[in-house]
């Protein structure tokens, strides 16, 4: 059994980069991310304005706008004021206070789904009762796993995955694929923790909306 990690969320620069497109920054055509900025106070615009200049273009170079333009001081005075900071310390920064001010941003964002930690069984060559043969420790290699769903129907594991023919038809391999939940959906969350236990799914913990959750999901 090897464990495989699906992305709990994309790692930097990405997660910056979709931080920026969700803000209204980077010229996304995303429509509920395109003047998404104007829902922030002024001070927290500037800000999230300045470091995305930082970390895209880097420190302040150009020359200050004429006073009468208020609107351009104002971004000019926020970015220049970051000064020598760094382009990853700037991603991190943006990203941190797009959290505090829209903790569920990071739902609404399509591209940059976020999949769970599973348990992929890797393949291997099935072994008939018949002709198990042992190995040197004395043990000799078990039979294959009968799984009897809630459906009553009984199914037998396969050298390619399981085949749950009573949960839907999988006929795609080595892909996720999305498992049939009854009863009450679980919160949709990142950074959490998931296992396979035999034909079980546990999924625990994790961040919903900013709040780290402390339950535990199974299917």
């Amino acid at each position: 059994m090897a464990m495989a990690r699906g992305s709990s969320g994309p790692a930097y620069p990405e997660r910056f980069y979709a931080a920026a497109a969700y803000a209204g920054f980077g010229g996304s055509s995303n429509s509920s991310s395109i003047g998404a900025i104007s829902k922030f106070r002024n001070d927290v615009a500037l800000l999230l304005y300045a470091l995305y200049q930082q970390a895209t273009v880097g420190p302040c170079n150009i020359p200050k706008p004429r006073a009468w333009n208020p609107v351009e001081n104002s971004k000019w005075m926020s970015w220049h004021g970051l000064g020598n900071m760094s382009s990853a310390e700037a991603m991190r920064l943006f990203v941190k206070i797009l959290e505090e001010e829209d903790p569920a941003w990071y739902s609404k964002v399509p591209e940059f789904t976020v999949e769970p930690i599973v348990d992929v069984e890797m393949h291997k060559p099935k072994v008939e009762p018949a002709t198990q043969s042992a190995i040197p420790n004395g043990n000799s290699f078990p039979e294959p796993k009968t799984i009897s769903p809630e459906n009553g129907s009984v199914l037998e594991t396969q050298d390619k995955d399981v085949v749950m023919e009573g949960l839907g038809s999988i006929s795609i391999y080595d892909q996720w694929i999305a498992p049939s939940i009854s009863g009450q959906r679980p919160k949709p969350r990142y950074v959490h923790g998931a296992a396979v236990v035999q034909d079980k799914m546990y999924v625990f913990g994790g961040n919903h909306n900013g709040r780290y959750l402390n339950d535990l999901q199974n299917w």
